[in-house]
């Protein structure tokens, strides 16, 4: 049974979307609950900022998922998103919202395919061109890949290589632009290379516009 615990601040949109949920087929709840890994517990853009609060969430084993106005998305800064399983914008569609949050429940992680581009300046620094032009063009397919949220696995496909290939071109990624875990060379992705709208034409059809799962 898939649980959602909406503990948003404004009743109007506790109240809307626990009735699009619950014609979803979740389990809501406006409260905390025990909580365990089935459960996606849903904050706001501010609560999200409130590490203690967010500690909390961890230490129940839930699935954390911050809402939030697309202009917040692009203020968050890295540290706040690590702990997030997804981020969803308030211009998401009802449909939108459902199938992000189902992808979720199974272990992805959603996010705006322009989180972080807001931190990106106009020139970008020394160190940022320097990772990039030490990225080989293998590696930087593979990570086009990665930020439209398919696996290893489907990138192996893809790319008409071994799965055990494509994660040795990930810790070399990981290594280069000095991040810890795919979700953040994602989010590099999306900040540094070049073509960000090309990344989004090799989604799949049925991926969620806008957003990528990680």
């Amino acid at each position: 049974m898939l649980k959602i615990e909406l503990l948003l601040r404004s009743r109007l949109v506790r109240d809307a979307l626990s009735l699009v949920l619950m014609e979803a087929k979740f389990t809501v709840s406006h409260e905390p609950t025990q909580g365990d890994a089935d459960t996606i517990v849903l904050i706001d853009f501010d609560d999200c900022k409130d590490l203690e609060s967010v500690s909390a969430h961890q230490a129940r084993g839930v699935k954390i998922v911050a809402l939030m106005r697309k202009a917040d998305s692009l203020e968050i800064e890295f540290d706040e998103i690590t702990p997030l399983g997804g981020i969803l914008t308030y211009d998401l569609s009802a449909d939108a919202l459902v199938r992000s949050l189902l992808l979720i429940s199974s272990g992805e992680r959603v996010f705006p395919h322009d989180l972080g581009l807001g931190r990106k300046s106009a020139t970008p620094s020394s160190e940022d061109r320097s990772n990039d032009a030490r990225l080989s063009p293998r590696e930087k397919e593979i990570l086009s890949h990665l930020v439209v949220g398919h696996s290893n696995k489907l990138i192996a496909r893809h790319l008409n290589i071994a799965e055990a290939t494509v994660k040795v071109h990930l810790k070399s990624v990981q290594r280069k632009i000095r991040v810890e875990n795919r979700t953040q060379a994602a989010i590099w992705a999306l900040a540094n290379l070049p073509e960000p709208n090309a990344i989004r034409e090799i989604a799949a059809p049925n991926s969620i516009p806008d957003f990528v799962a990680v």
